[in-house]
């Protein structure tokens, strides 16, 4: 789990980076960023992440003094959990359990946004999936979760595998009634 527990964070620390690049207006080291955070993930699971290369900054360009006044350097996203599981296809998966990505506030006073689901493919760690909070349309209460649209499509994250381990490091907030109950599950 630690190997995969530092992967994970190397993803979180690259794609905070390429945030504060872009905020940064270093349009040469946000593209740079980009790429290498998609090396960390199979095919077009990159994509989900929401950020690619730009040709130019487009409505991201910050002045001089915007960036001085306010300089807006990213934080990596809070990691609350680690799971394991064996899976069919991909024989051995993980779940990282994450924030919003530049988390405002303290680790315990936020609650889950997405999950990251990790696989070994050709002796490499990669994301090999994503998953968000699922919310009701009227209501905007968190249901559960939802696969990405740019997951593999053998990917089917009702059906991860059996389940073998969980690591918690932080307990997430509570306040949507739902962040705090799928911590404490062995899942």
């Amino acid at each position: 789990m630690e190997k995969i527990k530092e992967f994970i964070e190397k993803v979180l620390a690259k794609e905070a980076e390429c945030w504060t690049k872009l905020n940064l207006n270093d349009l040469n080291g946000f593209n740079e960023c980009v790429r290498e955070l998609y090396t960390m993930s199979i095919d077009r699971v990159g994509k989900g992440l929401g950020v690619a290369e730009r040709s130019d900054l487009g409505i991201f360009k910050r002045s001089e003094q915007e960036i001085a006044e306010s300089p807006l350097i990213n934080k990596p996203r809070y990691l609350y959990k680690l799971s394991n599981y064996t899976n069919k296809i991909y024989n051995e998966i993980w779940v990282a359990y994450l924030s919003i990505k530049n988390p405002v506030g303290k680790p315990n006073e936020v609650v889950f946004s997405d999950g990251f689901i990790i696989s070994e493919i050709e002796n490499n760690i990669k994301l090999i999936g994503l998953m968000g909070v699922k919310l009701n349309d009227l209501t905007m209460e968190v249901k559960g979760w939802k696969g990405n649209i740019y997951n593999p499509s053998d990917l089917d994250i009702k059906k991860l595998g059996k389940f073998i381990k969980t690591e918690r490091y932080i307990e997430p907030a509570n306040f949507d009634n739902f962040s705090l109950a799928d911590y404490l599950k062995d899942k």
